[in-house]
C-alpha cells in the first residue's frame, strides 16, 4: 500500500470513528481509485458500508476481496474481514475467514464466538457448541455464549441443558434479564416456579428504562400464568409485551398492501428458463405458526430431501432488484441471463447449508410467498407448499410468540389480520400464475389424518413413500425455530383450537379473524 492510499485508508478509519460518514466515504473513495483491489481499503469499504446500514453494498464488496485470494490474507484482515461476514449473516464465508485467523493469527473471545453462533446458523451444532465453550474459557466473564449454548442444546433437544445455560444467562446479564427468561419460557417444557415468577416481576422495575428487556419479561410471565391456566392474566402479559413491540417494530398494513398489490400484477413467464439440475427447492411458505415446521420435519425424514433453515437468501435478491428498478417491474421483464445468474447466486447461498449431495432441499422461510414468482423464474422446477391453520389459532399463536426480528405484524390481532389477509390475497395470484403447481396443506387435516396428508404431501413433491416420513418426530436432527418442541413429538391435537382460550378476552378480533377461514 503507498502513502496516498495508506493515508486516505487511515483518514477514512478515523472520520468513521468520529461519525462523519461522509467524510469518511469521501476518503476511502480516494484511496480505491487509486488502488481499487487495495485489501485493507475493501475491508474497511465493506465494514464502513455495513454499519451504515447498506448491506448490499457491502456485500459487493465482500465479494470482491473473495475474487482476490482472502486465503493468503494477514489474520487480522481475515478476521476484521470475517466480523464483517457475520454482520451480513454470509455465515459460511465468516466460518472460513475466521477458521484461516485462527490458523494465522490470535482470535479472541469475540470471533470465537461468532463462529459459534455461525456454525449454529449453518446447522452444524457439534462445531457450534465447540467454539461456543472456547469463547467461555477465552473470556469466562463474558455471558453471551451461555444465551448461544442454550439456542444449541434446544435446537438438538436436550432441554436440561438448554435450560442450565439459559439460567446462568440470567444470573450473569441481569441487564437482558428478559431475554433469558424468555428463552427458558419457550423452551415450552416445564413452568416457573413461584420463586422464578417472583424474580421477574422484581427484575421489572429494573428494566423499566429498557423496552426489549421489559416487553421479553410480559412475554415470559404470559407464558408463566397460561401454564398455570390463568388466561386473563397470560393475555394482560401479552398485550403489554405487544404494545412494546409495536412500537419497536412498528407495522405498516398499508405499505404491506402496496406490495401484494404491485406483486400480484407480475405474470408468469410465457417461455420459463429450464434446467434440469440438482438441487431442487421446495419452499414452504406460510404466516409463522401454521405448521411449516412440522411439514419441514415430514419431508425431511425423506432419503433425498435436506432441510436448511429460514434462508435469506430469494429476499435479499428481491432487495437488489427493488433497488434497480423496483421489484415487480425487474420480475416481470427478467431475461434468461439474468435468471441463470440469480440462480448461480441463489444456490450459492444455499449450499453452504447443505451436508452432502441431494435431490432436494426445503427453504421454510415463511415470507417466501412475496417470493414465488422470483422462485419460479430462477428455478420453475421449484416445488411450493402453501401452510394454512385456522387463523385464529395462527393469531392467538403468533401473538404469544416474541419474534426477535421481522414478523412486525404479529404484535396486534389488527396486524396479524392485515397480513394474512394480503398472504391470501398473494397465493391466490401465484395460484393463478402457477396453476396446479402450488399444494395447499391444512395443518388441521394434516393433524387429523397423517397418513393421508403424508402420502399426498409426497406424491406432490415427486417422492416414493418412505417409513421415516412417517415417523417423522424420530429423527436426530437439530431444529432452529420454536416449533422444536413439537416436532420432536408425535402429531397431537391438543394444538387446535387453543384461540377459544382467548376468546373472552378478544372476541371481536377471533370474529373478524374467522371470516378469512373461507378462502
Amino acid at each position: 500500500m503507498n502513502d496516498y492510499v495508506k493515508t486516505h485508508t487511515d483518514q477514512a478509519a478515523a472520520h468513521f470513528a468520529n461519525g462523519d460518514r461522509e467524510a469518511a466515504f469521501d476518503a476511502l473513495k480516494k484511496a480505491l481509485d487509486k488502488e481499487p483491489e487495495n485489501v485493507p481499503a475493501l475491508v474497511l469499504a465493506a465494514e464502513l458500508t455495513l454499519r451504515s446500514g447498506s448491506r448490499p453494498e457491502s456485500e459487493d464488496f465482500v465479494e470482491k476481496l473473495f475474487d482476490l485470494d482472502p486465503a493468503s490474507f494477514d489474520g487480522a484482515v481475515q478476521k476484521q474481514l470475517g466480523h464483517v461476514c457475520f454482520g451480513n449473516e454470509l455465515y459460511a464465508r465468516a466460518i472460513q475467514l475466521l477458521e484461516w485467523a485462527l490458523d494465522n493469527f490470535f482470535l479472541d473471545g469475540l470471533s470465537l464466538y461468532q463462529l459459534g453462533v455461525a456454525y449454529r446458523r449453518l446447522g452444524n451444532m457439534e462445531k457450534a457448541e465447540s467454539r461456543l465453550q472456547e469463547s467461555l474459557r477465552a473470556k469466562p466473564e463474558i455471558p453471551a455464549p451461555h444465551l448461544e449454548l442454550g439456542h444449541v442444546y434446544k435446537a438438538l433437544g436436550d432441554v436440561d441443558r438448554a435450560a442450565e445455560h439459559y439460567r446462568t444467562f440470567i444470573e450473569m446479564a441481569p441487564t437482558a434479564i428478559g431475554t433469558g427468561y424468555w428463552c427458558l419460557a419457550d423452551l415450552k417444557s416445564s413452568d416457573f416456579s413461584d420463586d422464578d415468577i417472583a424474580a421477574m416481576k422484581n427484575a421489572m422495575e429494573s428494566v423499566r428504562d429498557n423496552p426489549p428487556q421489559l416487553s421479553a419479561l410480559h412475554f415470559a410471565l404470559g407464558w408463566a400464568a397460561e401454564t398455570r391456566k390463568d388466561y386473563a392474566e397470560a393475555m394482560d402479559r401479552y398485550k403489554e409485551g405487544n404494545s412494546i413491540q409495536a412500537r419497536l417494530k412498528p407495522f405498516n398494513a398499508e405499505q404491506f398492501h402496496r406490495i401484494v398489490a404491485g406483486l400480484s400484477k407480475v405474470p408468469a413467464q410465457e417461455e420459463p428458463l429450464r434446467v434440469n439440475e440438482k438441487p431442487v427447492a421446495i419452499l414452504i411458505v406460510g404466516l409463522p405458526r401454521t405448521g411449516t415446521t412440522l411439514i419441514e420435519q415430514i419431508l425431511a425424514a425423506h432419503s433425498r430431501v435436506q432441510a436448511t433453515d429460514e434462508l435469506p437468501f430469494l429476499e435479499k435478491i428481491a432487495l437488489r432488484l427493488e433497488m434497480s428498478g423496483g421489484y415487480p417491474n425487474r420480475l416481470s421483464a427478467m431475461t434468461d441471463d439474468e435468471c441463470r445468474s440469480l440462480r448461480r447466486r441463489y444456490l450459492d447461498g444455499v449450499r453452504a447449508y447443505l451436508k452432502q449431495d441431494t435431490d432436494f432441499f426445503i427453504d421454510k422461510y415463511p415470507g417466501n410467498f412475496l417470493h414465488i414468482g422470483q422462485i419460479k423464474r430462477i428455478m420453475p422446477e421449484s416445488i411450493i407448499i402453501d401452510a394454512r391453520r385456522d387463523p385464529r389459532d395462527v393469531a392467538v399463536s403468533a401473538y404469544r410468540q416474541l419474534f426477535n426480528v421481522r414478523n412486525e405484524f404479529a404484535s396486534s390481532f389488527d396486524g396479524i389480520f392485515e397480513y394474512y389477509k394480503g398472504y391470501l390475497a398473494m397465493i391466490r395470484h401465484w395460484k393463478s400464475v402457477y396453476p396446479d403447481q402450488i399444494k395447499t396443506v391444512n395443518y388441521e387435516q394434516l393433524v387429523s389424518s397423517p397418513d393421508e396428508q403424508i402420502t399426498a404431501l409426497l406424491d406432490f413433491c415427486g417422492l416414493d413413500q418412505e417409513p421415516g416420513c412417517f415417523e417423522f418426530y424420530k429423527q436426530e436432527r437439530a431444529v432452529t425455530t420454536p416449533s422444536v418442541s413439537q416436532v420432536s413429538k408425535p402429531m397431537f391435537r391438543s394444538s387446535i383450537g387453543q384461540w377459544q382460550h382467548y376468546e373472552e378476552f378478544a372476541g371481536e378480533e377471533m370474529k373478524r379473524l374467522s371470516s378469512l377461514m373461507s378462502e
